[in-house]
């Protein structure tokens, strides 16, 4: 796509573009007339969804591959998107995976790719296109977490660990970067997004029934972030199970979550 094309006031960069969540929260950038950068490791998907988007909403969509798991793919990803003139308005980090085990039994190279995504590379982009928002005066940046930040989640515990290093950055980025630069961090629950199949996570039929679709989260995702606000928990269950996490000691809540997800099993 030509940066020619480009509205270079309305550009958002989002990661994890190829499934779930990130699809979502592209369908509804675009509605708003957002012209978009789409990134993750899989083409075809990315391919056939900015297709879609540009016949639909008549946008500029650039597609760029990355695996943002590996040391050196933001840079090399920035490098390509300045070769093009494409200095993004708004940063959508949502590219992440779990890893559901006893933590001592995950595989070492995918717990570091893990941890790599989920923090490395989201602070890296938000270090980068934060600071050039900033000098230009404007933009909007959304991490996206998830509940799991907010207490200690055993069998989730490095995956809940690495969103609740997002959710303080995310927090205090929404005050050093205030007023040029909203930040915005997103908190789902459970969602049918392919999450549990690549975490190896089942969730409970609680989850199942409180689960919103990735549209829905999209939307009151990007209305608070629009709107200026710092943290957003998605859906009235979810909101509901973070209030009362609060509200109990943290080795309580931990220890019902691990019940709750099946650790007599795991030590069986």
């Amino acid at each position: 796509m030509n940066s020619d094309k480009i509205n270079p006031g309305k550009l958002a960069l989002i990661t994890g573009a190829s499934s779930g969540l990130g699809i979502a929260l592209a369908e509804d950038l675009a509605r708003r007339g957002y012209d978009l950068i789409l990134t993750a490791r899989s083409a075809a998907p990315m391919q056939a969804l900015a297709a879609r988007l540009r016949q639909s909403h008549s946008i500029a969509v650039t597609v760029e591959t990355a695996d943002l798991s590996q040391p050196g793919s933001v840079q090399s990803l920035a490098t390509r998107l300045n070769g093009q003139g494409l200095q993004p308005t708004m940063l959508i980090a949502n590219a992440a995976f779990g890893l559901n085990a006893a933590f001592v039994t995950h595989d070492a190279d995918r717990l570091n790719a893990m941890l790599h995504l989920n923090i490395v590379s989201l602070a890296e982009l938000a270090h980068l296109y934060g600071g050039r928002m900033k000098a230009a005066g404007a933009g909007h940046i959304m991490f996206v977490a998830s509940i799991a930040a907010f207490q200690a989640t055993p069998l989730l515990g490095a995956y809940g660990a690495s969103k609740a290093f997002v959710l303080s950055l995310g927090e205090s980025l929404h005050v050093e970067l205030a007023p040029t630069v909203g930040v915005t961090v997103l908190c789902p629950g459970y969602m049918e997004t392919g999450f549990g199949a690549v975490a190896g996570f089942e969730p409970d039929g609680m989850a199942r029934r409180t689960a919103l679709p990735a549209g829905k989260v999209a939307t009151i995702g990007v209305d608070a972030m629009l709107r200026g606000q710092p943290v957003v928990v998605a859906g009235a269950a979810n909101k509901a199970l973070v209030g009362l996490a609060r509200h109990i000691p943290r080795m309580t809540a931990a220890r019902i979550a691990y019940r709750a997800s099946g650790g007599a099993a795991h030590k069986a």
